[in-house]
């Protein structure tokens, strides 16, 4: 081969293995019938921590979390079945992965179907770390969870302080309560039904002389 041709063959690829290099992302080629990558670019080891060569060894099953794993499955059977009819469909999944130290994170994947060079079908895809936007995105539900439940706190409190500033038709003699329909309700009944209120039963100073003489 002409040396020029060689030369400009290595350069390029020198700049391809620079570019390669430089992306984040990670960009990988899944054997459908192994279900092992048969490309993965290098920025999977800034990502999982396993090298290129480890991971074209290692059975895809091996470095998700089961939950995920099956979800993947059934995105690929659904994906695979819907490329056979006709349709690729490019699809995007969230997926749990297991570090190589052990930990766990999250991906985002967006990946379609292609035949290989000898008509074999393979997995083309994109992945990247979405590890810190999940943790903002669950931070962002958990406040508003917190949010929603002191405003519910906050309607009961005002529901609770409008019935107990109203008027409540009492009895002058026993002091039971009337309701709306009529009913009427011992005090204790009433609040509790109306309220979140508990009652605990104690007695006060002039009617434990008057019920109980004999105790100072």
């Amino acid at each position: 081969m002409n040396k020029s041709i060689t030369k400009k063959i290595a350069r390029y690829e020198k700049q391809y293995k620079l570019i390669e290099k430089a992306i984040v992302d990670v960009i990988f080629v899944v054997d459908m019938e192994t279900m092992t990558f048969s490309y993965i670019s290098p920025s999977i080891e800034k990502i999982i921590g396993y090298g290129t060569n480890e991971m074209v060894r290692i059975p895809i099953n091996d470095c998700v979390m089961p939950h995920s794993y099956r979800k993947a499955m059934e995105y690929l059977a659904e994906g695979y079945r819907k490329y056979r009819l006709g349709k690729n469909i490019k699809r995007t999944a969230q997926l749990e992965l297991i570090h190589k130290d052990g930990s766990r994170f999250w991906v985002e994947i967006t990946a379609k179907f292609f035949k290989g060079e000898t008509d074999e079908i393979q997995l083309f895809g994109v992945m990247r770390n979405i590890s810190s936007q999940r943790a903002i995105e669950q931070e962002r539900n958990e406040l508003l969870q917190r949010l929603e439940a002191s405003l519910g706190q906050q309607k009961v409190l005002q529901a609770e302080n409008e019935m107990l500033r109203g008027l409540l038709p009492i009895c002058s003699g026993c002091k039971k309560i009337r309701d709306e329909d009529g009913k009427w309700w011992q005090v204790e009944e009433y609040v509790s039904m109306h309220s979140e209120a508990d009652f605990s039963h104690t007695i006060c100073p002039p009617c434990k002389k008057r019920i109980y003489p004999e105790i100072d």
